[in-house]
């Protein structure tokens, strides 16, 4: 009986020891990573999964991808959309490096301020910005009414339903999307490297070119990165803003599914439209790593 007390503890601990050991802690950890992963994994085979592959099937119906990819029109609006989007990311970046540094500059209350100037035009709408600039456009809109009261021009400007105005829209919309990576890049940056450079001699634009612009690269281009994709599947803005020539793909994928009911024929479009956007972020991708691995050599 004595001998029996003895090692009923003992076997009882075995399994304890066992998971005390650094395997069965891995293996305890895995398995709580993979049960919190299990909802997310959920959401998206419901939510993108499932209606990914619904779309594809779709796509392999009555030839949609000779059809679509054969029609000049559609040609036509791929080329204006990867146009449209990378002036407008172009724009974009510049413009919000610009007010993301002027943010990076200004004092605590005034950093508040014009992160609520930014932040204002983000919660409203897309389709009242689209509507407030072609009321501001118009021939004889605000924007015409002060040109000619400057002496600057004699006549109305066309400055509606143009690419002009559909990249002006696009660009106020996305502003925000770069003025936070690239302020999150700038309020990373080591406040006593800048004043290293300086007392070495350095001035304004040596330490811009050389300290603080390498240092924000990755927050440029993630920005980049995100405007550009955003910008591919712009709809509305060409819509309100733009003319018969600066439809972009997006709304021939409306065209196509609302209008001919083409359905196998809007889900090449989209395929078609991801699997290009893809590359182009994959090529974005190898480029900004052979950048880096060149600067740092």
């Amino acid at each position: 009986m004595a001998g029996g007390k003895l090692t009923m503890p003992l076997a009882a601990a075995a399994p304890v020891q066992a998971c005390a050991t650094p395997r069965g802690r891995a293996f305890r950890v895995r398995g709580a990573w993979l049960l919190l992963l299990a909802p997310i994994a959920a959401f998206d085979a419901i939510l993108f999964l499932t209606p990914l592959g619904t779309l594809v099937s779709s796509s392999t119906h009555n030839q949609a991808y000779e059809r679509v990819l054969g029609d000049p029109l559609v040609i036509r609006s791929l080329i204006n959309t990867l146009e449209i989007s990378a002036v407008s990311t172009l724009v974009t970046i510049v413009i919000g490096y610009l007010l993301a540094w002027v943010i990076w500059r200004s004092s605590a209350l005034m950093r508040v301020v014009l992160f609520a100037l930014v932040l204002l035009p983000f919660w409203t709408g897309v389709l009242v910005k689209n509507f407030a600039w072609a009321v501001l456009l118009q021939d004889n809109g605000l924007v015409n009414g002060a040109l000619q009261g400057l002496g600057l021009t004699d006549h109305p400007l066309t400055l509606l339903h143009n690419r002009f105005a559909v990249v002006l829209g696009m660009v106020h919309y996305l502003l925000p999307y770069a003025v936070f990576p690239i302020f999150a890049a700038l309020a990373a940056i080591d406040n006593r490297l800048e004043l290293a450079a300086r007392s070495l001699g350095a001035g304004e634009l040596s330490v811009f070119r050389r300290v603080i612009l390498p240092l924000t690269v990755p927050g440029v281009s993630a920005a980049g990165l995100l405007v550009f994709i955003i910008s591919t599947g712009f709809f509305i803005t060409p819509v309100v803003l733009g003319g018969p020539g600066d439809m972009m793909i997006a709304n021939q994928i409306d065209f196509y599914a609302m209008e001919l009911t083409d359905f196998a024929g809007a889900s090449a479009l989209a395929l078609a439209l991801t699997a290009i956007v893809s590359v182009l972020v994959a090529v974005y991708q190898r480029i900004l790593r052979a950048g880096g691995t060149h600067e740092v050599g």
